[in-house]
């Protein structure tokens, strides 16, 4: 959990903030005790939230500042679209499938790892009211275009239903 979402590198980020972490999923004793150890060490509230059902998921989602992510990797990019639907600012590392679901400075910001400069100028953007519409609006055009809402999704299921039916 901690080297693949880039927890280290979130908990660095957030030193001096105020903020806190909520990382989502949980993950292994060994990685939660060191997730804590150098949490403590950086002065950054951390809370572990567990598997989370969607509805508590979306609840989180919404009350945050922003969702953050300085995953090492990441495919395809699911993280930011959750973020723009659920109209938080989508705050991520500029490296892989990030890049394809967010517009940067229109649906949220892409942001290099290590900047954390630019990281804390993005988070004091993210409570802008203005700024946080704009990105949700955005990140729901977006969201359309590329066909990932919730309906599109079903007419993909339904489509592949009928092609086993045959």
């Amino acid at each position: 959990a901690s080297y693949v979402k880039g927890t280290m590198d979130t908990i660095d980020m957030l030193a001096g903030t105020g903020l806190t972490y909520h990382h989502v999923g949980g993950g292994s004793t060994e990685d939660l005790a060191s997730m804590k150890a150098h949490a403590t060490s950086k002065g950054v509230d951390l809370i572990v939230e567990p598997r989370l059902s969607q509805e508590d998921l979306v609840s989180l989602v919404k009350r945050s500042r922003a969702v953050v992510s300085l995953a090492r990797g990441e495919p395809f990019g699911l993280t930011p679209i959750e973020a723009q639907a659920a109209g938080t600012p989508a705050l991520m590392v500029d490296e892989g499938g990030y890049c394809h679901t967010v517009e940067d400075g229109v649906s949220g910001m892409l942001l290099p790892r290590g900047d954390w400069d630019a990281w804390h100028e993005a988070l004091e953007k993210s409570k802008q009211q203005e700024m946080r519409k704009s990105w949700s609006e955005a990140g729901r055009k977006n969201i359309a275009e590329m066909g990932l809402r919730p309906e599109d999704q079903a007419d993909a299921l339904t489509e592949i239903i009928s092609k086993l039916r045959d």
